[in-house]
């Protein structure tokens, strides 16, 4: 016998609908829950049919165009390979949900879950319990340091990318193979002559903005990590499944900017030269003292940024190894203190 959910009065306002919000839809648009999952899969299909509206394609706009400053942000636009699965759990008698923007009924990645992933990644390749690891994802409260420290990196929401693909949202069928094992909590054991059981649900496919705020010398640094992160283990629900995995950026993950640019065509110039192996040239005094001799303050700094990034991934920084290392090292802590992070 099938559920009533919705008021006979409200039936005919959200059938009328052209374009209704799909987070309405999904909280909201089913009229009644019922034992036939094609119910279900029908309303899935028609919560997948939104598309962008102006009204975001405005907004997205703005978006961009107040995090372009390369001093305070970097952004990186990266493709889902496969779908997403982001909000499952709030759909409420939908048993299926996405996360979307209230205000513009699009999907997006929450900046919580971004940072969520991106730490879990770095733990893997950063001692958790370090100055870098605390540094930009902050700490917790401890005996030896009873006050919480904060990250210096933001991790802000994903934006769903407008024309990336034809709409935000995808019908999905994830199938259920042994229905009575997992509603009986391994009660039942699973058997080859179970019926699976297919079950539509709601998922994101195109690209997504990635935004990180933070100080000058640590945003790319943080960016390679955030692009590592989610083109390899990959963010949302069911990722040991396949989901939710992006395709690396055309080219270097790092997005371009005169200081990137200028440490690499001079890491470049130094490595024509014969004998001259590309570590060698990124840690030397050379690559040092033509960063000295740079005039233009702004692109000093970001040319600093980019190279402590690099020595920082390499574990140069805080033990340079080597006179050469030493002695470039020297040369960039003699310029004002403050000089590399400033906006």
């Amino acid at each position: 016998m099938a559920t009533k959910l919705m008021r006979a009065a409200l039936r005919p306002l959200y059938e009328a609908g052209t374009n209704p919000h799909p987070g309405l839809l999904l909280q909201r648009g089913l009229a009644e829950h019922d034992d036939d999952p094609g119910i279900k899969a029908k309303h899935v299909e028609r919560i997948c049919r939104s598309t962008a509206s102006d009204f975001y394609r405005r907004a997205y706009a703005r978006w961009t165009q107040a995090t372009a400053d390369t001093t305070r942000f970097r952004s990186v636009n990266l493709k889902l390979k496969t779908r997403l699965f982001i909000g499952l759990t709030g759909g409420g008698m939908l048993e299926t949900g996405c996360a979307i923007s209230r205000p513009h009924g699009t999907p997006y990645i929450p900046g919580s879950s971004v940072k969520g992933v991106v730490a879990a990644h770095a733990l893997e390749r950063l001692d958790g319990t370090g100055d870098t690891f605390r540094e930009l994802f902050g700490a917790r409260p401890t005996e030896d340091r009873p006050d919480a420290m904060s990250g210096l990196i933001v991790f802000h929401d994903a934006w769903w990318a407008p024309g990336s693909a034809e709409r935000p949202l995808v019908k999905e069928v994830v199938t259920t193979h042994h229905p009575a094992y997992y509603a009986e909590e391994g009660a039942t054991p699973a058997t080859d002559f179970d019926s699976p059981v297919p079950n539509a649900q709601v998922a994101a496919q195109g690209a997504f903005l990635f935004v990180v705020e933070g100080p000058t010398n640590w945003l790319d640094f943080a960016q390679r990590m955030l692009v590592s992160a989610l083109t390899t283990s990959g963010a949302g629900a069911k990722t040991r499944a396949g989901y939710g995995l992006f395709a690396t950026p055309e080219g270097s993950g790092a997005p371009p900017g005169p200081g990137r640019k200028w440490v690499v065509d001079t890491v470049a110039e130094l490595t024509a030269k014969p004998g001259v192996q590309r570590d060698q040239a990124l840690r030397g005094k050379a690559l040092a003292d033509a960063w000295s001799s740079i005039d233009d303050a702004m692109l000093k700094r970001a040319a600093l940024a980019e190279i402590r990034a690099r020595w920082q991934e390499r574990g140069w920084w805080d033990n340079p190894q080597g006179g050469a290392a030493r002695k470039a090292k020297a040369i960039y802590d003699a310029w004002p203190a403050g000089q590399e992070g400033a906006s």
